[in-house]
């Protein structure tokens, strides 16, 4: 097997802005996004952060850490890579339930969503009619 000697680079996106970051060195604690502002090293650009689990982390032997948005001193993080594609997993995740519960799914659907109906109807009729399209077999 033959290597090359060149690395594939991880790629970064800030959490509150979504730019992707380029960086060379690993990230300290009061480095800043360059467009937004925001703290780099903080938890919500952390692979073990998870809003769904314990003290919102899921390496359970670092602190609790108060404020998730500041940068922090915690000695297990490690900066969330994105995909090839430019997304996170999460957003891969939020787009394949949005396709499977009709979010913004890009198939037509002949069932009647929330966006079809104007939420005011002006006559009992024009109620009447929209709460048969709404149970309509």
């Amino acid at each position: 097997m033959y290597f090359s000697g060149k690395t594939e680079e991880k790629r970064h996106r800030c959490y509150s802005c979504k730019e992707e970051l380029v960086f060379e060195t690993k990230v300290g604690r009061r480095d800043m996004c360059p467009n937004c502002g925001a703290y780099l090293h903080s938890c919500f650009n952390c692979e073990h952060h998870d809003k769904n689990v314990h003290n919102e982390c899921k390496e359970n032997q670092g602190e609790f850490i108060r404020d998730r948005t500041e940068g922090n001193f915690c000695l297990y993080f490690s900066f969330k890579a994105i995909g090839e594609t430019g997304s996170s997993q999460s957003d891969e995740a939020k787009s394949k339930l949005d396709a499977l519960f009709g979010g913004t799914s890009t198939t037509s659907s002949s069932k009647p969503s929330l966006n079809d109906f104007n939420f005011s109807p002006k006559t009992d009729d024009d109620a009447r009619a929209r709460l048969d399209a709404l149970f309509k077999k």
